[in-house]
């Protein structure tokens, strides 16, 4: 370790859920000096998820969204300074240079700095009647907007975002038409079973899903946007909602000659870049997973919580590498979705009825079970979890069977 910063703080740059994750796992582990967490954002760290929820439907105080309150901060010791952005890094002198003037020396740092939303050219974020969702501002101006405007929304993505904007607006009482350049919706998410399921809840509430569809022409207008699209049709959007994705904010590790890929940051299982003391989690990380043997990125609230407390703990001086299963929840209309390990694998079985609205979907791979979908059936997904985790082999016609107890049933791969 570099002597000159022995009594140097660990600077955790990104005040998200990774971070607050991370910084809380550094005191947990008995981490006694100090933690600078650097949020760009003014308000203090809110959650995000509910951004394209609840948030949407009504208002929200601010405090209900709080990851944690100001007196977490306090009672840790961890120094949050809202509003300061890191400009850059000079990893020679292990120093971090500050939106605010200053610089600060870090004895490790920590890049928790996430995604931002990816625009479309057609629709510049911050023209009038266009919404991209990722900050509090983002969700509270869509809500106003959508309750003071009748008529058509057009969204831009049919991936998770999407869809639960689509399914708020149409309830609401808005005409609402999502367009996506995939063949299918939740390409990247979600199996076809599962986007087969959400497809058609969507279109009995009214929503038009369009797939194999772009933006050929896009004119603004006094009051929303003409839009020409490639099935040869046109529409008039009152409102236009884009999501498209995010990008990995990479820019200020890859100034710093910290190594990238298109993906994010890459860093090793332990969360460790190609610099020493310098390490990335979350979003941002284009990381190993040992689970996997392969480099993933994901961008999911779960993998925020465990790849942050995971890489802080190999902050410390843990060696074990970070092999953890994705998994991700999304709420439209009455439907609660939960995904536990892969989302989708060589087959989709699935146990029960999805006329009713309830049920499971297995997802096999060559060598058994890999992972998990349920629709409003949390407790099945929760009992059979330990099914992806030993990679089980199961009959599709015993996973079909709502009369077996699938626990006694399997045999785990060796």
């Amino acid at each position: 370790m570099n002597q000159q910063h022995d009594n140097s703080p660990i600077v955790i740059v990104g005040a998200g859920l990774t971070g607050i994750s991370a910084a809380e796992a550094l005191r947990a582990e008995g981490w006694k000096g100090e933690i600078v967490l650097l949020s760009q954002e003014k308000a203090m760290p809110y959650d995000r998820p509910p951004l394209s929820k609840e948030a949407l439907r009504e208002a929200v105080p601010p405090e209900k969204l709080l990851l944690r309150d100001r007196d977490f901060y306090d009672e840790q010791r961890i120094d949050l300074r809202l509003g300061v952005a890191a400009d850059a890094i000079d990893v020679a002198r292990k120093q971090v240079a500050l939106s605010d003037g200053s610089s600060l020396a870090y004895q490790k740092l920590l890049l928790a700095t996430g995604s931002r939303v990816r625009q479309v050219e057609r629709f510049p974020h911050g023209a009038a009647r266009v919404h991209y969702l990722r900050e509090l501002d983002d969700s509270s101006r869509l809500r106003q907007e959508m309750a003071h405007v009748a008529g058509h929304v057009l969204v831009v993505g049919a991936g998770i975002i999407g869809l639960e904007v689509a399914a708020v607006a149409v309830q609401r009482g808005l005409k609402v038409t999502v367009i996506e350049l995939g063949a299918r919706p939740l390409a990247r998410a979600a199996s076809p079973a599962l986007a087969d399921f959400l497809s058609d809840a969507h279109a009995r509430h009214g929503v038009d899903i369009r797939c194999g569809v772009r933006i050929i022409e896009a004119n603004p207008a006094a009051d929303g946007y003409e839009v020409r699209l490639s099935d040869e049709t046109c529409l008039h959007a009152d409102l236009v909602v884009v999501g498209a994705g995010v990008v990995p904010n990479s820019e200020l590790a890859r100034s710093a000659g910290i190594d990238t890929a298109p993906e994010g940051v890459r860093v090793d299982g332990r969360g460790r870049t190609n610099i020493a003391d310098v390490y990335a989690a979350g979003e941002v990380a284009f990381h190993y997973n040992e689970l996997h043997g392969a480099y993933r990125r994901e961008e999911t609230w779960q993998h925020a919580i465990s790849h942050g407390g995971h890489v802080a703990r190999c902050m410390l001086g843990a060696d074990d590498a970070y092999a953890e299963p994705m998994s991700y929840w999304t709420d439209q209309y009455d439907y609660s979705v939960l995904v536990f390990g892969s989302p989708m694998g060589v087959r989709d079985v699935v146990r029960g009825d999805a006329r009713s609205g309830s049920f499971i979907v297995f997802h096999v791979d060559e060598d058994g079970i890999c992972g998990l979908t349920a629709v409003n059936a949390a407790r099945e997904l929760r009992k059979y979890k330990p099914l992806v985790s030993a990679h089980a082999s199961v009959p599709d016609e015993v996973i079909r069977n709502v009369e077996e107890d699938l626990s006694h049933h399997y045999a785990a791969r060796a």
